[in-house]
């Protein structure tokens, strides 16, 4: 039974797929309690069951789940049987929800303001007026620099990190009791990663609302969690204050993943070789953007990239590192010809063609698959053209590429709605590689990945780069993941490229912005006093 202390309890919570061939659990007697007033870290590899827990927390499953036994207590009453009609006040009013999709979170048709207005029209019954006000105060503290620009912009004229932002503003309007946050930070940059945790640990403190804080960074976990839930094939494995799960882990997988968060976070010491010419070379590189603020509005331009100079040498680990908004997804799409610049020019040396030599893997995932194709179909759609390859050798072809980013054949005829986060970003390196480019451009290719998931990806493109000489150009909020895999990086900032040094210099860096940005890394304050050693954190 709940306690005083418990705002949700779930016990014996066993949940299965059923797909008419056969049932398979994939939670298997959960039980646990969110306390009032407490952070509450749910942390496990992609796939353990970690986003199904928060859906069923919610009422949300798909339809093909099937809850065989267990409660789910929200303040004594149990969610299973309540009427839908409960259900949708509980969701969003009771319940902030944070989804780590930021495309599906919203209606394309619909700019930012009008989402604000009808949650607030729903949940707290306000005039348009208050809710606006409401609304741009709330995306302030969002640290948007315009937050009435951000109100009046569609969807996706935001970047990743923006978008997760406004998402984040959405949950917690309505003040909710408990706020399901499910990888919120994924794609936001350090700064801004650092804002957002002290603004969810200082609503928590202020309202004494809970929160299930969903991460596979243990950086984070470290930073805002006083609980730790840790997950394994559907099963809480191991349970307790952070202090016990962070310094004394009892069990093997929790050792596990606080072995690979150490990994992550030590200095690059491979050698890695770069080739003496250049696959493309960028001078004085500039687009600019006009921005539509709806009828009898003044149009404003937004300079995305500003003479950017740089150049790409053959089989070359170049990082690109920078705040949300800096121009750094804008500088891709010009490499791939999706833009052309208004001035500069982008040279291919060695006469490279762009469209087929160079491969791109999305910050969205879903955003860039077909929901309509299987696994096998999406990886080997770039097989298609001018490859000639019998249907076996294109099995083959299609089996390999799965299998060098640690996802079986089993899942060649599975659909992108049924793998997690990071099986997708998996996928999407399967399709980007099985071509075997000479360019790969990866857009936050870590942001849905775990830890072990994150250290396998860095070993399979050292491999790429390594074995088939594939340049990366490689895009990322994460600082610590550029300096590991990179041999250079470039630091940008509000269009401009403002620093490129070799990556083992970066964290001794003189530029006021490039060590804001290592100090906004979770634990970088303190690292002083504390390392990481055979899967443990020591204080």
């Amino acid at each position: 039974m709940p306690t005083e202390i418990d705002l949700l309890r779930v016990n014996g919570l066993t949940l299965s797929f059923d797909d008419g061939a056969m049932k398979k659990d994939v939670l298997k007697q959960l039980s646990f309690s969110l306390l009032r007033g407490r952070v509450t870290a749910l942390i496990g590899e992609s796939g353990s069951g970690k986003s199904l827990t928060a859906q069923a927390l919610l009422g949300m499953l798909p339809q093909e789940a099937h809850v065989s036994s267990g409660t789910i207590l929200f303040e004594g009453e149990d969610i299973r049987t309540w009427s839908e009609h409960l259900l949708q006040s509980y969701r969003g009013g009771q319940v902030g929800i944070v989804f780590q999709d930021t495309f599906g979170t919203f209606d394309p048709l619909y700019r930012v303001g009008s989402h604000f207005q009808e949650l607030y029209a729903v949940h707290a019954k306000l005039s348009k007026s208050k809710a606006k006000e409401r609304a741009l105060q709330l995306l302030g503290e969002m640290q948007f620099p315009d937050p009435d620009r951000v109100y009046r912009a569609y969807p996706h004229e935001l970047s990743g990190g923006m978008r997760q932002r406004v998402q984040l503003g959405l949950a917690l309007a309505p003040e909710p009791k408990l706020l399901i946050a499910d990888e919120p930070t994924t794609a936001l940059d350090m700064p801004i990663q650092a804002d957002i945790l002290r603004l969810i640990s200082r609503w928590n403190r202020r309202t004494g609302a809970s929160v299930l804080f969903i991460t596979h960074d243990l950086g984070v976990v470290d930073e805002i969690a006083d609980e730790v839930l840790v997950m394994q094939h559907g099963e809480i494995v191991e349970s307790g204050s952070k202090l016990d799960i962070m310094t004394r882990p009892a069990h093997s997988h929790t050792k596990a993943l606080l072995a690979d968060y150490a990994s992550l976070s030590a200095p690059n010491q491979a050698s890695l070789a770069i080739g003496s010419g250049s696959i493309v070379k960028v001078r004085d590189v500039s687009k600019s953007y006009r921005a539509h603020h709806g009828w009898g509005k003044a149009k404003s331009q937004i300079n995305a990239v500003r003479n950017a100079s740089f150049q790409i040498g053959e089989a070359e680990l170049l990082g690109l590192i920078g705040e949300s908004g800096s121009g750094k997804s804008t500088l891709s799409r010009l490499l791939l010809q999706l833009d052309t610049p208004d001035s500069g020019s982008i040279c291919w040396c060695s006469k490279t063609e762009p469209r087929r030599s160079v491969q791109w893997v999305h910050q969205d995932p879903l955003a860039s698959f077909d929901p309509r194709w299987t696994v096998a179909q999406i990886v080997g759609e770039g097989l298609d053209y001018g490859c000639k390859l019998s249907q076996d050798e294109t099995r083959a072809r299609i089996k390999h590429a799965l299998d060098s980013v640690g996802l079986g054949e089993e899942f060649a005829g599975t659909y992108p709605r049924q793998l997690s986060g990071g099986m997708r970003q998996r996928v999407a390196l399967a399709r980007a590689s099985i071509v075997q480019p000479r360019l790969l451009i990866l857009d936050e290719p870590f942001a849905s990945l775990d830890m072990t998931q994150q250290r396998q990806m860095l070993a399979l493109l050292r491999h790429m780069n390594e074995r088939q000489g594939t340049a990366m150009l490689f895009i990322t909020h994460d600082v610590r993941a550029a300096m590991l895999l990179c041999h250079r990086v470039m630091v940008m900032r509000q269009g401009e490229i403002i620093e490129q040094l070799p990556a083992a210099l970066l964290p001794h860096s003189d530029h006021p912005y490039t060590k804001r940005l290592l100090a906004a890394i979770p634990g970088f304050a303190h690292s002083s006093n504390k390392k990481i050693t055979k899967g443990v954190i020591c204080t």
